[in-house]
């Protein structure tokens, strides 16, 4: 504490003691920015854009007792997966789909910091539906249930660790009741990302940059202001003789003299009387850079670029390559995330209605984690250089610094559904008679002790 710093006091708590005061409010303000601030909603779909795309999907890795994928079981699995994903199926209110639900659930997190996801017994297809309950409804009349303690709707054990989330019943309107139904943590789970080992509930991640996009909001909007009036050509007419003979000038519904301006009009005014002309002030040269500064500064407090959220793209291709590096850096960050706190739970819960609904080996519940396996197919990003990028990603397969699937994979794509679909045009050019312009290091994927291949040896011999 100095003379510089004395005007500084901070504030001192828990995560919760601090946030329950300001949660609803930022929450509130966040929304508002949702609905009127273009500049937030470019910086969220930015994001969804990115982490969530057409949406994660899954690949289930069930295994044989020799190691070996279950090509069978795993294509049923996914067969099912495909169904439930429907809307009518995944979504409880029957309106969204799997992947559309993955992409509200992470706004819900930008703009409202959570999203409670109750896993209900209500499904069409099978025992399962998705309510995503928005987060005013947490909340809880009493302070303690049994010998947990409830901190903002979030039931506790003697450890901190949720057990239980109190949810307030609403309808469709939003009007409430004070009747707190009890889920727990094994039917829901509180969606948020904490920062703090005491948080329970989720901020808006918005809160850092909440002030900033409301100010460049209110700057444009003063700047418009200041050029619609600008553009409004004003004369006013002073005078010093209050016996001016005005009784020939026409009036306004006032009865004030009302005088119009012509183009190469002439007029001679009164004695003492003098003219002048509006000049409204405004700094038009700066709203540019404040909306560009402030946009960075924006961007950067979310781990992102000022060029992807204001699409915007400037610079050679190496600082564009290394600002699309460093967002794929925050976007895989946020995929992973949503793989193990969104995704994976479900994907949970949708294996055991597959078992209960007769679809699943009766050893089920003696191997769960067997039959549960899945990888998740994140949607990836295109390069900015083609040509240098596939290079440098052969030279790293050939020397073993990465593998065909990492590559696929940073592409969003499966590394087997491609081999498999290259054996496809394969066969099919080959019964064609189309030669495909492969290079020879593909050459050993073919089947070496074939006729065709014995065929051409011998035909590049004899040529």
């Amino acid at each position: 504490m100095d003379r510089l710093s004395s005007d500084w006091q901070p504030a001192y708590g828990t995560a919760e003691q601090l946030a329950t005061g300001a949660r609803d409010l930022i929450r509130g303000r966040a929304r508002a920015a949702e609905m009127n601030s273009d500049l937030a909603e470019s910086v969220v779909t930015a994001l969804i854009r990115n982490v969530i795309g057409v949406g994660i999907k899954p690949q289930a890795k069930v295994r044989s007792g020799k190691g070996k994928l279950n090509t069978n079981l795993n294509n049923k699995i996914e067969k099912a997966w495909a169904k439930w994903t429907e809307a009518e199926n995944a979504d409880v209110r029957g309106m969204s789909n799997f992947y559309e639900l993955q992409s509200i659930a992470l706004r819900r997190m930008l703009y409202d910091g959570e999203i409670l996801v109750n896993k209900t017994a209500q499904g069409e297809y099978l025992p399962l539906a998705i309510q995503l309950i928005e987060a005013e409804n947490i909340g809880a009349v009493s302070l303690q249930h049994g010998k947990n303690n409830i901190i903002n709707g979030v039931e506790v054990n003697e450890y901190g660790r949720p057990v239980a989330y109190h949810v307030y019943q609403s309808d469709p309107m939003g009007l409430r009741s004070f009747d707190a139904l009890r889920l727990t943590t094994n039917q829901a789970f509180l969606l948020f990302k904490p920062t703090r080992t005491s948080q329970l509930r989720g901020m808006s991640h918005l809160a850092l940059v909440l002030r900033r996009i409301h100010d460049i909001d209110e700057y444009m909007d003063a700047d418009l202001i200041a050029a619609r009036v600008s553009a409004c050509y004003s004369a006013f007419i002073t005078s010093q003789n209050s016996a001016r003979q005005t009784a020939m000038l026409p009036r306004d519904s006032k009865g004030r003299p009302n005088m119009t301006l012509a183009p190469g009009m002439v007029r001679h005014l009164s004695p003492g009387e003098s003219i002048e002309f509006a000049d409204p002030k405004r700094n038009a040269g700066t709203a540019s850079e404040y909306s560009a500064t402030q946009t960075r500064r924006i961007s950067s407090g979310l781990g992102m670029s000022a060029d992807i959220v204001a699409r915007n793209i400037s610079g050679n291709f190496s600082a564009a390559r290394q600002n699309l590096l460093e967002d794929q850096k925050t976007f895989r960050q946020w995929q992973e995330f949503v793989i193990a706190h969104f995704c994976m739970p479900i994907w949970k819960a949708f294996i055991d209605a597959l078992y209960l609904a007769g679809e699943l080996p009766s050893d089920y519940l003696a191997n769960k984690d067997k039959y549960q396996e899945v990888s998740w197919l994140a949607p990836g990003w295109s390069w900015i250089d083609p040509v240098k990028e596939v290079s440098a990603n052969k030279e790293a397969i050939k020397s073993g610094l990465t593998t065909l699937e990492d590559v696929c994979a940073a592409s969003g794509r499966d590394w087997e559904e491609v081999l498999e679909q290259r054996k496809l045009e394969q066969d099919r050019a080959k019964e064609l008679g189309v030669l495909l312009d492969y290079s020879s290091e593909l050459q050993p994927l073919m089947d070496p002790d074939s006729d065709d291949n014995v065929q051409q040896s011998q035909e590049g011999a004899d040529g």
